[in-house]
């Protein structure tokens, strides 16, 4: 016998735990001993794109023979995901069964992937919505969120639905509501998913993550989670040409006593009401598309606690919400300026209102901005270098600031707009500026 045959079964499947599935079953042709090993692990992951079309009737088998008498105690987790199914290979009903057998073994972690899968989204048992020991869920693609009337997860602390279908527009709020300890939440919404409002009302959520597809529906936006500590909404439904008639929604956000961090990509969106939200945010990257009058918040509100910034200059008017920010962020320490990636560009040369937002120089500028970095600067743009030379005179305790110049521009351009910025710096002379 080998040396590795000869160690603790204990140990051997904690062994066998580091390998795919796959492989682990693979070990059980070595010998008598570790014909069953596999069967002992507390995590499986069941990937049809691993095997060859020809053989999902046989791996549809193997699951059904072997899931009902695995020898662990509980299942940590459990993972199934698949693709296309050749002939009707392996059914819904197929994985009806398995997540039910999954439930009956106090399952902590469940993911499910179903992608090209049927003909229609998979339902998935009613008893995954009464489970009591699963701690995270992630549903993808083409399943049916079908909420029954008895509903109660006392144990989901995270949960991840990605471009999944709900059975009507109330699903995702009868959901939420029952679970009462849930921490973490994403949600990403697909061209048809029928939902309308999407409705949050969790109060022990400490992180969320909203993401609308291009084509998908939304009549609004209702919050009320005062335990949040970080949110995060993606809107990409916004034509190539950015155009400004792209659907508006209404949002309604109560009060985020303990938000820490932001990050809010939101192109045409009137937000001013929520601002009052997130008063106590630490960290705060900012894409809100058009940032005229009627997307400012409103007069009187006072950031204390930013302290880092982040906001795209996507826009020729970007440069207004920035002069309002500094001016109510007394203790802003790391300044950033950026374009998103792909990002519809409607910058034009116009003239900005930087002058009218800032009657004196913000407190922060002249007691605590420490860094200030902004990437794909377009000098040419005069809004934008009229932002980076008054900041660059006026910030009083940098201790470095990094401009970095588009890839468009000649390095003679480059070199022009270089002389010009550091004419405009009256910074310590400890400060470390750098141009790229």
């Amino acid at each position: 016998m080998d040396k590795l045959s000869q160690l603790p079964e204990e140990l051997l499947v904690k062994v066998l735990s580091f390998l795919p599935t796959k492989d682990a079953v693979s070990t059980s042709i070595l010998s008598m001993r570790w014909k069953s090993l596999w069967m002992w692990l507390p995590r499986l992951e069941f990937d049809y794109s691993c095997y060859s079309m020809s053989r999902g009737q046989g791996f549809a088998r193997f699951i059904s023979l072997n899931l009902p008498v695995h020898k662990a105690p509980a299942i940590e987790r459990l993972s199934l995901k698949f693709r296309y199914i050749e002939n009707g290979s392996i059914e819904p009903e197929d994985i009806d069964f398995w997540v039910s057998l999954a439930i009956y073994k106090n399952v902590r972690e469940l993911c499910l992937k179903l992608l090209s899968f049927a003909e229609r989204p998979t339902k998935l048992p009613s008893s995954l919505y009464i489970c009591k020991s699963i701690v995270i869920l992630t549903l993808k693609d083409e399943i049916l969120v079908d909420v029954p009337g008895t509903v109660c997860l006392p144990s989901l602390k995270t949960l991840f639905l990605r471009r999944v279908t709900y059975s009507d527009e109330n699903s995702l709020h009868r959901l939420l509501s029952n679970c009462p300890v849930l921490e973490d939440l994403v949600v990403e919404r697909d061209e048809i998913d029928n939902l309308g409002k999407v409705s949050v009302i969790v109060k022990s959520l400490q992180r969320l993550t909203l993401k609308m597809s291009v084509a998908c529906d939304l009549d609004g936006l209702m919050m009320n989670t005062p335990s949040l500590k970080y949110f995060k909404v993606t809107d990409e439904r916004l034509d190539s040409n950015g155009d400004s008639d792209s659907p508006r929604y209404a949002y309604s956000f109560e009060a985020m006593p303990k938000l820490e961090e932001a990050d809010f990509l939101l192109t045409f969106q009137n937000i001013k009401k929520c601002f009052r939200s997130f008063t106590s945010v630490k960290r705060l990257s900012l894409c809100l598309g058009v940032y005229k009058e009627e997307s400012l918040y409103h007069e009187g509100l006072v950031f204390n606690q930013l302290e880092t910034l982040k906001i795209c200059s996507c826009d020729s008017d970007w440069s207004i919400l920035l002069a309002r920010l500094l001016r109510d962020s007394p203790n802003l320490r790391d300044l950033e300026t950026y374009v998103i990636e792909d990002h519809p560009d409607r910058r034009v040369n116009l003239p900005n209102h930087w002058d009218n937002q800032l009657n004196c120089v913000p407190k922060c500028l002249l007691s605590s901005l420490e860094t200030f970095y902004w990437s794909e600067m377009h000098g040419l743009l005069q809004n934008q270098m009229d932002v980076a030379k008054y900041i660059l005179r006026n910030a009083l305790c940098l201790k470095s600031a990094t401009i970095s110049f588009s890839t468009t521009y000649a390095q003679e351009t480059i070199d022009e707009m270089i002389e010009e910025l550091a004419l405009s710096f009256r910074g310590p002379e400890t400060c470390q500026v750098f141009f790229d």
